[in-house]
């Protein structure tokens, strides 16, 4: 069996414009694994998302994915190959149903058999989702709506899953349920990179951290090993810090 980890970043940087993200950030999440990615505000936790996922080119280094270069790839060929990102916000559709959300593209990728197979996976991991499938999901709670982008996700099985933030402004009962479907994921053999402000959460769920501070990896590694630098992060509001010098600065 190789050894070679699913995900692989080398140096990459990233710029938005003028303004600096990303300096040199490495590191690796293996299959079958899960590995937190926390940080303060502005730390580039997100900007890592967009780059792995296509949505952002990096401006130097390297990203490797299941043994292939996908620095340059567009972010549709990069979500063929199994890595599926979800990100920060609702990221659903609220003039159609629960149901239509979670069918979007999924006979293209499960096919014409495999899609109610699909969607039991999604309704079993968030059985609120199927009490509602004919409900519009525009109608749904906040959190109502985060279980659907996260099932709509993951109703076909992938390799990496990212997801950003999903706890964000929801109440602790929630949260529960949306960590208890990660550690479903992770059990079906999904690798995850998960960004999150609350680092107790993550911490329960992932093997490994990666700690960013403004645009750089300030540790790696098991969680007992980072102690010092976990214990100075501190949940926050969630509101973006604005862009800071190009310079050393960082965006999120």
């Amino acid at each position: 069996m190789s050894s070679a980890p699913l995900l692989e970043l080398s140096g990459v940087d990233l710029s938005y414009g003028p303004y600096r993200a990303l300096f040199g950030v490495s590191f690796t999440v293996s299959a079958r694994a899960a590995v937190a990615l926390v940080g303060s505000n502005g730390s580039g936790k997100t900007s890592v998302a967009r780059v792995v996922s296509g949505l952002v080119r990096a401006r130097a280094g390297s990203i490797r994915f299941d043994g292939r270069d996908v620095t340059r790839w567009p972010a549709w060929r990069i979500a063929r190959a199994g890595l599926v990102h979800v990100p920060e916000g609702r990221s659903v559709l609220g003039s159609l149903t629960v149901e239509e959300n979670l069918l979007l593209g999924l006979e293209g990728l499960a096919g014409r058999h495999g899609g109610a197979g699909a969607l039991e996976r999604a309704y079993s991991m968030f059985p609120r989702l199927s009490d509602r499938r004919r409900q519009l999901a525009g109608t749904l709670s906040g959190g109502e709506q985060r279980m659907l982008a996260l099932g709509r996700a993951v109703a076909v099985p992938e390799q990496l899953l990212v997801v950003d933030e999903l706890s964000l402004g929801l109440s602790p009962t929630v949260v529960d349920e949306i960590f208890s479907g990660l550690r479903e994921i992770l059990a079906s053999g999904t690798s995850l990179l998960v960004i999150e402000q609350h680092v107790e959460r993550v911490l329960a769920l992932a093997e490994r951290v990666v700690v960013l501070a403004h645009g750089r990896v300030a540790g790696e590694g098991p969680a007992g090993e980072l102690a010092g630098v976990l214990s100075s992060l501190r949940p926050s509001p969630g509101r973006p810090e604005p862009p800071t010098s190009a310079a050393g600065g960082g965006l999120a």
